[in-house]
Formats: C-alpha cells, structure tokens, sequence
C-alpha cells in the first residue's frame, strides 16, 4: 500500500521462528494476537471506521505475511541430503 505519509520506524521485531498467532475475543471485540514468546501484538478492528476497512487491513496483512514467505522461501538456501 503507498501512501504519502512519512517514514516509520520499527519499534519492535518479532522473530518468526517463534511466532504464534491466536485469534480471540476481549469484550465482545475479536482480536488477532500475535507473539513471539518475548513480545506481544494485538491486531484490533478499532473503534472507528468500517467493518470493510478492518477486513481489508486483515487482507492486507495476509496477502503481505504471505508474501514475505515466498520471499523467504526463494532465499532459503538448498537443504543437505543426509546420506540414507
């Protein structure tokens, strides 16, 4: 997604070795939670805005985690074959 707003910067990783990600509910409100064991990100659908909006912001994080895999899957390097 492009938009004109400035640079962020990363206030935290997450290490996708350790990665769990649970779907829940906190007051009537579903939540995605995601963490490494270290840290923890809640995805929320906010209190403003659209059913639409937040379904797109999920599809958005989908699509892009999705992605960043097949990235990762492309620079994997090639695994040993272990004698059998």
């Amino acid at each position: 997604m492009t938009t004109d707003r400035e640079e962020l910067t990363p206030i935290v990783t997450l290490d996708l070795r350790a990665i769990n990600a649970v779907i829940t509910e906190d007051e009537g409100d579903m939540i995605m939670l995601v963490d490494d064991g270290d840290v923890q990100i809640e995805f929320g659908s906010g209190l403003n805005g659209t059913w639409e909006q937040a379904i797109l912001g999920a599809q958005r994080v989908a699509s892009t985690a999705l992605e960043f895999a097949a990235v990762l899957r492309n620079l994997r390097p090639p695994r040993e074959r272990h004698p059998g």
